[in-house]
């Protein structure tokens, strides 16, 4: 019977991995968007003030 839920890392060296992901950039700048968004609409109309 083969084990196929066994991961293996690959075989990179510090000096071949990639130190830039893009995706993870893309990901904490839409967070950090939404996020200053959310403050700012608040801010302009704090949630207390809702009938």
């Amino acid at each position: 019977m083969v084990k196929t839920d066994i991961r293996v890392e690959p075989d990179i060296s510090e000096d071949e991995a990639p130190r830039f992901n893009t995706r993870r950039l893309v990901r904490w700048v839409a967070i950090l968007t939404i996020g200053i968004l959310a403050v700012l609409a608040i801010w302009q109309e704090p949630l207390y003030a809702w009938p």
